[in-house]
């Protein structure tokens, strides 16, 4: 919970769940979990509490905690900012109540001044909970509660089911998540779509989703109920992605991502006008060295020598193909480069402040927007 952070793409952090459990591969090395394990070692009781019993032994143990008492953090910051809502979980957990969940959005339809950022992976509650008469009359009911510190309540109506300044976003590791997660995320209203595909597993065809194109929403639609009759609805078309993330994984077991997995995405968003963020490289960086054309000896092209170990020893070096695959591990010791490469590069484990984010010459910080 802070009112900075070190996250690329947002100001602040506003952890009012704790606890989770794992769903699907990106959530293999969570570094939440690493949190939880940290502050339950602390030994001021304040900073346990809000975690208390959610680890145990590296995992999560699928409690989960409310942190009711920062609820109202958001109407106390002035500035605006843009806060990214429950790093340390996931706000459409099956274990946190749906009056919980408005309350949030209270706070936020209060706090209009701010820019909230809300990333899940249980992308199904998500769209039902916000597809729901009943929820949005009950985030309305919440905000008039008058034990809650002074917001933005001039005017207060919601007439939509969405809040202009809540972005909503769902995690993609790999094309099946994609597949999975985004046709929910296009179902639900919202004023911004965005997803995250970090840790990035493998790569993703924004243009093809479950047969959609996903980053210019030709033939997507969707309808939006409004609160003054259930039967009133608003078809908004097209419904598609306003901003993409993509990073590779950090910390400990990080995994490597294709660096071409991440021009992939980028050149998708470019070519159809939608802002993308490029958070980071991850623990690995292709290992390459690049030669000029030396047309004396006949080369008349620049070309690139990949730089590969020539066994499986070491653990922080591999060959990996653009499917996902490694090789010259101590798992796969195939050394694919004696016989052609097509499709592999070399990957080393520099560490995540030495590979960095610039990716081809530039760092990418696009937002919703301001694409381009």
């Amino acid at each position: 919970m802070s009112d900075n952070t070190g996250i690329e793409w947002t100001d602040a952090t506003w952890n009012v769940v704790i606890g989770c459990d794992k769903v699907s591969p990106g959530c293999d090395h969570c570094y939440a979990i690493r949190t939880a394990h940290r502050m339950q070692s602390n030994p001021n009781p304040k900073v346990v509490e809000p975690y208390a019993g959610t680890e145990s032994g590296g995992e999560w143990t699928g409690r989960v905690n409310l942190v009711e008492d920062r609820l109202s953090l958001p109407l106390q910051w002035k500035r605006p900012r843009r806060i990214f809502v429950n790093a340390q979980s996931d706000l459409f957990h099956d274990q946190v109540p749906d009056e919980y969940i408005a309350k949030v959005f209270a706070i936020m339809l209060l706090a209009q001044r701010h820019t909230f950022q809300v990333l899940t992976k249980r992308h199904g509650r998500m769209r039902s909970l916000l597809n729901s008469h009943a929820f949005w009359t009950r985030v309305l009911y919440e905000a008039l509660d008058p034990g809650l510190p002074a917001g933005d309540r001039d005017g207060l109506q919601l007439s939509l089911h969405y809040l202009p300044n809540v972005w909503l976003g769902v995690s993609t590791e790999n094309q099946q998540w994609a597949d999975i997660r985004i046709p929910a995320l296009l179902d639900t209203p919202a004023a911004v779509r965005f997803i995250s595909a970090e840790p990035l597993l493998g790569p993703i065809d924004l243009l093809n989703v479950a047969r959609r194109n996903v980053l210019t929403g030709v033939g997507n639609r969707i309808a939006m109920t409004t609160l003054r009759s259930p039967r009133e609805t608003h078809i908004i078309t097209p419904a598609c992605l306003d901003w993409v993330i993509t990073g590779g994984e950090s910390g400990p077991g990080a995994r490597p991502a294709h660096p071409q997995w991440f021009r992939s995405i980028r050149d998708q968003c470019q070519s159809a006008g939608v802002a993308y963020l490029h958070k980071q490289h991850g623990e690995w960086i292709e290992d390459v060295t690049e030669h000029p054309a030396d047309p004396e000896l006949g080369i008349d092209e620049p070309y690139r020598v990949l730089n590969v170990p020539s066994d499986a020893k070491s653990g922080n070096r591999c060959a990996m193909h653009l499917s996902g695959s490694m090789a010259l591990t101590p798992d796969n010791p195939f050394n694919p480069f004696r016989a052609g490469h097509g499709g592999w590069t070399a990957m080393r484990r520099v560490g995540k402040t030495r590979a960095g984010r610039v990716l081809d010459g530039r760092t990418w910080d696009e937002y919703p927007g301001v694409a381009g």
